[in-house]
């Protein structure tokens, strides 16, 4: 048996201590910096890097107010130097917690964060610096700015065509009761119809996305003839599809698409109406479809007033409206429910725009 040292060796060891302290820190998902009393970067770990999309070695070679990166208000205003954390906790030597600012990275990414920050001390207690934790809310943030759609859209745009319908069922109570039963009542019964009919509109595409997003829709794929098809819709769907504007350009060979009918059509209708409303009325909507490997694109061209490019990427998200004389009245949600459906056929949606010339849609669909 070995003799016992008078000594009492450490449980844990300083430098294990400090070797553990450096894993959790470059293991932890949050940013976290350190800055000294003049604002100078004295310590970043691996999510910070991450975050700010900036190299290690380059933040601690910066000060708070020099730096490859900006902050901002989440509104997009830029944060003014004395709303920084760094100067809050300068200040008034305390933490602040849960300040929501976005960085704007060098590569034009803005990453929402929700910060805190509090002093750092030196072992005779004086003021020594400041370390900041940032956590990535970039979806939290979206998700809340969605639910506020949502909510602008159930208050507004389901309030004006409800507001059309109680005005003139009001003109025809009058009117009854006055015993005018003729004049206008055509024109009332017509206005309540179709304010009726757009709020449906908007449930339905409330509902169908809570369904799609749910895997609540069943998609019973069938050969379908795409000339064939387009020229039923065109029939049946005059309302929506202008036929003396439409021209179709579908080659007579042309593969069968796999893919459900009313979902096709409901993809179609989209495109097509949106075409229609957002370009001349004089003008001409082709429908074109040819064969690309093993999938059909079907395209949707107009000769609208286009689309800004930074509209372009967020034209398929979730209650995006472009913002305009035209914007649409519906909920924004058109186009998000294509591209659910198509991505649900297995293919892609996109769009390919100039302003003053117009836009073009495209989608895939396989080959049956």
């Amino acid at each position: 048996m070995c003799p016992k040292s008078g000594k009492t060796e450490e449980a844990f060891p300083k430098s294990a201590q400090l070797n553990q302290l450096e894993r959790i820190l470059k293991a932890a998902t949050d940013g976290i910096v350190t800055l000294d009393k003049e604002g100078r970067y004295t310590y970043t770990n691996d999510a910070a890097e991450r975050i700010l999309g900036v190299p290690r070695e380059v933040i601690l070679q910066r000060t708070f107010d020099q730096a490859e990166w900006k902050l901002s208000t989440v509104k997009g205003d830029p944060l003014p130097d004395e709303e920084t954390p760094f100067k809050k906790v300068l200040q008034a030597k305390k933490g602040v917690y849960g300040l929501k600012l976005v960085i704007e990275r060098p590569d034009g990414e803005r990453i929402v964060t929700s910060t805190n920050a509090a002093p750092l001390y030196d072992a005779a207690g004086h003021f020594d610096g400041i370390v900041e934790v940032f956590t990535d809310v970039t979806e939290q943030h979206e998700l809340q700015e969605r639910i506020n759609a949502l909510h602008h859209t159930v208050a507004h745009d389901l309030r004006s065509p409800l507001t059309v319908i109680q005005g003139h069922a009001e003109m025809l109570k009058d009117a009854f009761r006055e015993g005018k039963v003729g004049g206008t009542i055509l024109q009332n019964v017509a206005g309540i119809l179709g304010g009726a009919e757009k709020m449906n509109r908007m449930i339905e595409d409330l509902v169908d996305t809570a369904r799609i997003e749910g895997g609540q829709v069943s998609l019973e794929k069938e050969p379908i003839n795409l000339e064939a098809f387009v020229w039923s819709l065109q029939q049946s769907s005059q309302e929506i599809v202008d036929v003396n504007r439409l021209i179709t350009q579908i080659p007579q060979n042309l593969p069968s698409v796999s893919a459900t009918p009313d979902r096709l059509e409901r993809i179609l209708l989209n495109l097509l109406s949106n075409a229609f409303k957002f370009s001349p009325p004089e003008s001409k909507v082709i429908i074109q479809a040819r064969k690309a490997g093993g999938e059909i694109i079907i395209s949707v061209t107009d000769k609208g007033k286009g689309i800004a490019p930074e509209d372009c990427s967020r034209l398929f998200k979730r209650y995006f409206q472009v913002k305009g004389p035209q914007a649409s009245s519906g909920v924004g949600l058109g186009l998000y429910i294509s591209r659910l459906l198509v991505e649900a056929h297995g293919g892609r949606i996109w769009v390919e725009s100039k302003l003053g010339e117009g836009s073009t849609f495209h989608f895939t669909l396989p080959i049956a």
